[in-house]
């Protein structure tokens, strides 16, 4: 049976941004955690949670929020009901390109080819780790997308789900803008018993368009 819990919200962060010792981790701001929970208080869900639910809250009522700094996920973004994946999307500056090769030789998921020496880079394999753009010694490439992924509606039990990803890198602000959506839409859905995940799955694509909105959300960096 799962045990009672104190708060309606997890936030889980990889070690990357709760002690700085993780040599993957990208950079990131320290108070982007505390960031989220500020949404998420916003929104209301601790009093509309507990409107719904009788007795005390258990560990599967909790919304689960994971924030991870690199694509390994150590936080378990993927089987959160919300992931947040640190990511930086790799282009080339040909003018400053060596053609030394470290940058094939080193990605961990083989999404970099050579094209007369010069590094091609194969977008459906990158997971925009970041590593070619810190370890390349000419600078010769550069985030030109420079955010996080989101995943929804990760889930374990009974019938668990990975998350689905939506298409795109994302600013803090979106973000932030995303996560407060998606608890909008799961109050204005909630049955008893219904987990985001399954929600996810039943009303993808109205929630794909409400999250829209999101791409028209400026960014302050």
């Amino acid at each position: 049976m799962s045990k009672p819990v104190v708060e309606s919200v997890d936030v889980a962060v990889c070690r990357g941004i709760s002690s700085g010792s993780c040599r993957f981790a990208m950079d990131a701001d320290e108070n982007f955690p505390s960031a989220i929970r500020t949404v998420v208080e916003q929104t209301g869900w601790d009093d509309f949670l507990r409107t719904q639910i009788r007795g005390p809250l258990l560990h599967h009522h909790t919304f689960k929020i994971a924030l991870s700094l690199c694509p390994n996920g150590c936080s378990r973004p993927h089987i959160a009901d919300i992931g947040i994946i640190r990511a930086k999307q790799p282009a080339l500056v040909a003018a400053a390109c060596s053609h030394c090769g470290l940058c094939g030789r080193i990605c961990p998921d083989k999404a970099i080819s050579y094209d007369k020496g010069e590094p091609v880079f194969d977008l459906d394999a990158c997971v925009q780790c970041g590593l070619c753009i810190q370890k390349c010694p000419e600078r010769a490439i550069r985030a030109s997308e420079d955010g996080y992924r989101i995943v929804l509606g990760g889930k374990l039990g009974r019938h668990p789900r990975l998350a689905s990803e939506l298409s795109g890198i994302f600013c803090e602000e979106q973000v932030l803008v995303a996560i407060t959506e998606c608890l909008f839409y799961y109050m204005e859905q909630y049955r008893p018993k219904l987990r985001f995940g399954t929600l996810v799955e039943e009303n993808y694509d109205a929630l794909m368009q409400r999250l829209e909105l999101i791409k028209t959300v400026r960014c302050k960096g």
